[in-house]
């Protein structure tokens, strides 16, 4: 794996709530990024609802008033279309348009996850038929980053979907990594009690 690629964190979130979290989610989504860019990692993410205008925040924030370096060597955004814009440009998803989508979606998250080494996930919910439901597409790019190999970081405590990979990641965690050294990080991830900074510690202690 290339320095470059080792360096390069993608962040998986999506949340129309943040559970426990509360009014912290938002924070949080924001300080783990400013940290991940003070120690000279740059983080791509797809924007999702409720956690990409806080990645941005926080790599602005860590960039213009601490590192002062160049965003484009920090930051990557690439946000998703959706089916409402191509429905607004004109074209209807009776004539396939459903279908190509689907495959435009998922080239684009796997050219996206594929310039990282390290994938971390947050929250993972979504309002649809007025309910909040689990972020299905996060387990797509679970599925996509472990294809590439990528260090897989699910963040139990912040609940939806990425609690569902944590649990998965910690049944299985033999299949997934050589070595139990860092085991005992992995099972604070899923503390229902830790509070964001520690959580942001614990992330740091994997990647570093």
């Amino acid at each position: 794996m290339s320095f470059t690629k080792r360096k390069t964190v993608f962040i998986s979130g999506s949340a129309y709530e943040y559970g426990k979290f509360e009014s912290t989610g938002r924070a949080f989504v924001r300080d783990l990024t400013q940290a991940l860019i003070k120690n000279d990692f740059k983080v791509v993410s797809g924007f999702g609802s409720g956690v990409g205008n806080y990645i941005v925040e926080g790599a602005l924030s860590e960039l213009y008033l601490e590192k002062k370096g160049a965003l484009k060597d920090h930051l990557g955004i690439f946000p998703f279309p959706t089916r409402a814009d191509a429905t607004v440009a004109g074209q209807d998803p009776a004539d396939g348009l459903t279908d190509q989508l689907t495959t435009i979606w998922e080239r684009y998250r796997t050219d996206i996850i594929s310039q990282a080494g390290i994938a971390i996930f947050i929250f993972g919910n979504k309002l649809e038929d007025i309910a909040v439901r689990e972020a299905d597409g996060m387990l797509k790019e679970f599925e996509i980053a472990r294809s590439h190999q990528a260090l897989l970081i699910p963040v139990g405590a912040s609940g939806y979907t990425s609690e569902k990979l944590w649990k998965h990641i910690i049944e299985k965690y033999d299949d997934y990594f050589g070595t139990r050294e860092k085991f005992g990080l992995y099972e604070q991830l899923g503390n229902p009690c830790a509070g964001p900074e520690h959580l942001i510690d614990v992330i740091l202690q994997i990647v570093l």
